[in-house]
């Protein structure tokens, strides 16, 4: 097993942070729609870091994605640790809800969809769903230009991404046609797989930090320049119904740059444990906080009240510090319980 490279765990710590930074406002409102003209400012601030928050994390998959493998062996692994892990962490998530409110309406949702429509559960997350299929695309795209051209050279690389941005563009086309959560398919998977390749030129290719932060230094610069003329960038940061094919090249631009900021910044962390532990446990802190924000939400409405821009803040750091604490003691059980299981393992490997 090779070393482990801290500042892709350090990336994933700080891009879950932004994603939940990016919820805490949202989860309230839901809970506290009369205090919606307060929090506005908070979701509007979400909106600067929409665009690269979760393509990054495409990216890394598919700097460790091996396509040297199988497809069988990668299409297994793919199922073991994306689709039944996030399908665990949802049933986490569903349980949470119950717990929180008493309300029997979650677990019945889940128990009556899982035995008459399972793959709307499996697939019911979309970040999960659409890296898994993201990658199986990618895995195909990557075989088809190594068979061609027999080698990684520019011409490999030509294929791959032209055969990626062809798909891309069908998904783009496709999405708003989809049927009933079909679009873990046709926009999501399917666009999001030129991001996997990205990943592996970063595998492939060394690119130093200063590089990094350079291109990040364009994101930045966007970001302004679309606040000065009044561009929303969150219909380049949404993949729904409203992104179309003469948004998505903007919004590449913005993936992409926003990412390499990100994992610059990482770059320079390097060795931060909290962060890495959280890295380590992204999809462990992805899948659940839907339930423990708006668990947190509904409980500390009966304690705060939203009159006020202090008021706010205090909401949104009790939130924020309450779903940090709730998903690290998840993730500390969920290792806890891995150790156990590779003890037991290793007992019944001896005694054969």
């Amino acid at each position: 097993m090779g070393k482990r490279i801290t500042y892709w765990d350090v990336t994933r710590g700080l891009a879950v942070l932004l994603v939940i930074f990016y919820h805490v406002p949202l989860y309230i409102r839901i809970c506290h729609p009369s205090a919606a003209e307060l929090l506005m400012p908070h979701i509007n601030a979400g909106t600067y870091i929409l665009p690269f928050f979760m393509p990054v994390f495409f990216i890394i998959s598919g700097f460790f994605a091996n396509t040297e493998r199988p497809y069988w062996s990668f299409l297994w692994g793919d199922i073991k640790h994306l689709l039944l892990i996030g399908l665990a962490l949802t049933f986490i998530n569903v349980s949470i809800q119950f717990l929180g409110s008493w309300d029997t309406s979650a677990i019945r949702w889940f128990v009556r969809t899982l035995f008459s429509k399972p793959l709307d559960v499996v697939f019911g997350n979309w970040f999960v769903s659409a890296i898994f299929f993201s990658r199986q695309i990618y895995y195909g795209a990557d075989r088809l230009a190594e068979l061609v051209v027999k080698k990684q050279n520019w011409q490999y690389w030509v294929i791959l991404f032209g055969v990626l941005v062809v798909i891309a563009l069908t998904g783009i086309v496709l999405e708003p046609n989809a049927p009933h959560n079909g679009q873990w398919f046709y926009c999501q998977g399917l666009v999001f797989a030129v991001f996997v390749a990205f990943g592996k030129v970063l595998h492939t290719f060394t690119i130093g930090k200063k590089w990094f932060l350079g291109i990040g230094g364009i994101y930045i610069a966007l970001m302004i320049v679309a606040r000065a003329v009044g561009i929303s960038t969150l219909e380049y940061g949404m993949i729904n119904t409203s992104f179309t094919v003469t948004h998505w090249p903007f919004y590449m631009v913005l993936a992409l740059s926003g990412s390499a900021l990100l994992i610059g910044c990482a770059q320079l962390i390097d060795h931060f444990k909290p962060l890495e532990f959280i890295g380590r446990h992204s999809l462990t802190f992805y899948i659940p906080q839907g339930g423990v924000l708006l668990v947190t939400a509904t409980l500390l409405g009966k304690i705060l009240s939203l009159e006020s821009v202090l008021s706010v803040w205090l909401y949104i750091v009790a939130m924020w510090c309450i779903c940090l604490c709730a998903l690290s003691l998840l993730s500390v059980c969920q290792d806890g319980w891995n150790k156990c299981a590779e003890i037991f393992n290793s007992k019944v490997f001896v005694h054969r």
